[in-house]
């Protein structure tokens, strides 16, 4: 190469590099930036909810080994309510304090966990019940113990499962717990149309909502009720 043509190629290289983008090259690499946005977002967002779903599984697990030595303790007496004092969120505190009392997803309530009220000593609706010590329910791992509560209700630590007089189904016996029912106290769709369920044995299930309804209405099911369903 001859001098004067070495020079002037290395003159093109470096006004290449000087004289920056232009405009039309500036707006290709924007919308490539765009498009890979677009995609890796709502993959980012799905990653970050199974995330804060993950949390909340093992938060409730947390609980449920409050739960059991709280009733070793206790004469297997099951943690109560507002309603059968002293009420779970003061009774469990000692045993894994209060910080994991509500989802990861929840951003202004202090608690959005609730306990099944057909656990609790004569709850409201069915006055002749008594389920509240361990070894009264017949199948731990069938029956619900606790899950989440949906956003309208606050200060409220156990469903109305039992109380079907005030429910959406007042004729029927089943009716607070009813489909309907249920899905108006359980927030059975805040992790991707699913919900975590703690059991009375500890272990917890996330069960999309479409998989719920039989539970609650099949007959002998235990999910809700502790003998089963009519």
């Amino acid at each position: 190469m001859e001098p004067g043509s070495k020079a002037n190629a290395v003159r093109d290289l470096k006004e290449r590099f000087t004289r920056g983008f232009t405009l039309i090259e500036l707006l290709v690499v924007i919308a490539i930036i765009a498009v890979l946005a677009a995609l890796l977002l709502p993959a980012l967002s799905r990653a970050k909810a199974r995330a804060q779903s993950i949390k909340c599984v093992s938060q409730l697990k947390q609980m449920g080994l409050a739960t059991e030595m709280y009733a070793s303790d206790n004469n297997e007496r099951l943690p109560g309510d507002q309603h059968n004092l002293p009420s779970w969120l003061s009774s469990l505190a000692a045993y894994n304090g209060t910080a994991i009392y509500k989802c990861p997803t929840e951003k202004t309530r202090i608690y959005t966990y609730a306990v099944n009220d057909l656990l609790t000593p004569r709850p409201a609706g069915a006055p002749t019940l008594n389920f509240s010590k361990r070894n009264s329910v017949p199948s731990h791992s069938e029956t619900m113990w606790m899950s989440e509560l949906v956003e309208e209700i606050i200060g409220q630590d156990h469903f109305h499962f039992a109380d079907y007089r005030n429910s959406p189904e007042p004729s029927n016996p089943a009716g607070a717990y009813s489909p309907k029912g249920f899905i108006g106290q359980v927030d059975a769709t805040r992790h991707h149309l699913s919900a975590n369920y703690l059991y009375l044995d500890g272990h917890v299930s996330t069960l999309k909502w479409a998989h719920v309804p039989p539970l609650l209405t099949n007959s002998g099911s235990r999910f809700i009720m502790p003998v089963g369903h009519p």
